[in-house]
């Protein structure tokens, strides 16, 4: 599949309010495709041969670095040097990370739930808020109210117990549209694996894991001019905590309960757009180990309301205002009392297009229980210098709020935290073709940024538990590359992609507890990553490979050498009439290489998965 990243920021295409006499109520632009961004947007076609994974597949699968603690445990990412909790998630335009932690665990957001998955690379925090300091991944619902009925399930099974259902169904007519997703996952992850070379070979224990949940949406036009929509999306998860390499055995285990839903408002005139959206989540984690005794619980619930208005000024000038108010209320038996964090939050853009130029202003100011967060600015500019060449540029503010945890959990919270927060610049250039029977694109991005405050759980002085503090100070720079080929003739298509991300990741303090020299790569960060996909299809038959290389990192105990991984995929599509069977088989893992992502913790050899999915779509 060839990306052409930087795109969405860069395409020169108009603003929703331009595109008259049609009115289209769909989500205003000013927030979601700025000018100068880095940005990636995963095509539908994409999203179907990944529909039995979860995000953390799918963004490793294009060069993001993610953390993961073994097939089927924790999964979070790491973008542009950042940490887990610097990277926002966003469903339909809410933010899902975990107010109490920080951070999501990618593992458990299937990619069947969205219609559209774009990341978003650097500073937002001037449109999204906390925790934009990395990068932003969204994931969209779309409407589609062509009047069909499509229906889509899809079976597969693997190595290790893995068993995977998905099953989507879609009715449409003129002003009405329903879509429900279903899934189910069930895996053993009993994989084998050694601790080192020459020692026996052990197999993975305590590692079962299951999840289910489903999605219901619903989508009503009283007119032409306006839209109502409202998503549930419901969730559960099981999973067994394995034990690590110098562990002798595990009993620990951990249930995952999730309710989110949103209602949405849009309203369309001519040269304007307003809309309103409210939400609520509700998560609930319980952590059990009986023979330490442990059985802890923890939930915690979000109210989000917004108000967006959005005015065509011309035809080269479009102004946003908006008005944001979070609630959040976490309980936990290591909280002192019930933490309630109240946030409001005004935000405001402004976009003007001379020619070939473009560029957006973006402003955020936000109050958290009282206290004013610093005014957070961003400024993006654009310019198509020739048909084949675009350049851009960046300067932003980002900012990330200390986590319910960091302030109030017992022992180790500090109520005085003060927000991480800095700035980060970056410049781009897209260069593109496209001839006959081929086009190819090739993105690069330099990029710089310095993050003050950062805050560190460390072990306190004369303490036996750790704290968190502002402790560190961390410059983030490097360049990121993406390129995409491909050539169609007849009944042929070849396709290449790839990258390559040099990132260095610095802490500027030194730090004695833990021990950190100043100007030290940040653990968990890998300097180098590169990636490369090839794919051949010849009718309704593809074949594709991809490879992977991951540098060094460092770890609390050392450093973690350097890995390479393959996978090799097959495709095969037979339409019959109304559906469209098709059947995958995958091998992970090609070449069998033995690595780790986290220190102690396993990761698989050579697997295997297989499936088959069928589509049915009549008006």
């Amino acid at each position: 599949m060839v990306f052409l990243l930087g795109q969405a920021a860069s395409s020169g295409q108009v603003d929703t309010v331009l595109q008259l006499p049609q009115v289209d109520v769909s989500a205003t632009s000013l927030r979601r495709s700025p000018p100068g961004d880095f940005s990636q947007t995963f095509d539908s076609t994409t999203l179907q041969k990944n529909n039995t994974a979860n995000l953390s597949d799918l963004l490793h699968g294009q060069g993001i670095f993610i953390k993961s603690y073994g097939l089927g445990s924790l999964a979070t990412s790491s973008v542009r040097g950042g940490s887990a909790g610097q990277t926002a998630v966003l469903w339909n335009g809410f933010q899902i990370q975990s107010p109490m932690l920080g951070l999501l665990d990618l593992s458990l957001l299937p990619v069947s739930f969205a219609d559209e998955i774009s990341l978003r690379y650097g500073g937002n925090s001037s449109l999204w808020g906390s925790g934009a300091v990395g990068g932003v991944v969204s994931l969209e619902n779309q409407p589609d109210f062509e009047k069909k009925i499509s229906l889509r399930a899809e079976s597969a099974a693997g190595s290790f117990g893995w068993f995977s259902e998905q099953l989507k169904l879609k009715l449409a007519g003129n002003r009405f549209a329903s879509a429900t997703r279903l899934f189910y996952l069930t895996a053993e992850n009993d994989f084998p694996f050694r601790t080192a070379s020459g020692q026996p070979e052990r197999r993975q224990a305590n590692a079962a894991q299951k999840q289910g949940g489903g999605m219901q949406e619903i989508y009503w036009r009283p007119s032409a001019r306006q839209e109502f929509s409202l998503q549930t999306w419901l969730q559960t998860a099981s999973r067994e905590i394995p034990p690590t390499t110098t562990q002798a055995h595990s009993e620990a285990d951990q249930s995952d309960e999730v309710w989110r839903t949103a209602l949405h408002w849009k309203l369309a005139g001519s040269r304007w757009m307003l809309q309103a959206r409210t939400a609520f989540f509700r998560e609930t984690i319980r952590y059990r180990d009986e023979p330490t005794g442990i059985d802890a619980r923890t939930r915690f619930w979000t109210s989000i309301s917004e108000a967006e208005f959005q005015r065509q000024l011309g035809k080269a000038m479009s102004v946003q205002v908006g008005v944001n108010q979070t609630i959040t209320r976490a309980f936990s038996k290591n909280y002192a009392s019930l933490p309630v964090r109240n946030q409001s939050a005004l935000f405001a853009s402004w976009r003007i297009r001379q020619g070939a130029w473009s560029a957006q202003f973006n402003g955020r100011t936000e109050w958290v229980d009282g206290e004013v967060v610093p005014f957070t600015p961003s400024l993006g500019v654009e310019r198509t210098l020739r048909n084949w060449l675009k350049i851009s540029g960046k300067v932003s503010k980002s900012y990330r709020l200390p986590t319910l945890n960091d302030l109030h959990w017992q022992p180790g919270g500090q109520p005085d935290l003060l927000p991480e927060n800095g700035w980060g610049e970056e410049v781009g250039a897209v260069f593109s073709f496209k001839k006959k029977h081929q086009a190819g694109s090739f993105t690069a991005s330099v990029f710089n940024r310095h993050i003050k405050n950062w805050i560190l759980w460390h072990p306190a002085d004369g303490q036996p538990w750790w704290s968190a503090s502002n402790i560190a100070e961390v410059w983030s720079r490097g360049i990121e590359q993406r390129f995409g080929w491909s050539w169609q003739r007849g009944f042929w298509q070849v396709k290449l992609n790839g990258g390559y991300d040099f990132i260095r990741s610095t802490n500027e303090k030194p730090l004695a507890v833990p021990k950190v020299e100043a100007g030290g790569q940040l653990i968990y960060v890998p300097e180098h990553q590169a990636f490369a996909q090839a794919s051949v299809q010849f009718r309704d038959a593809e074949i594709s490979y991809l490879h992977h290389f991951t540098g060094s990192v460092g770890t609390e105990l050392g450093s973690l050498p350097a890995y390479q991984t393959g996978t090799l995929r097959l495709d095969y599509e037979a339409p019959f009439r109304h559906w469209q069977p098709r059947f995958f088989l995958t091998v992970e893992n090609l070449w069998d290489e033995t690595y780790r992502v986290i220190e102690r913790r396993p990761m698989p050899g050579r697997y295997f998965r297989a499936g088959v999915s069928a589509s049915f779509s009549k008006n």
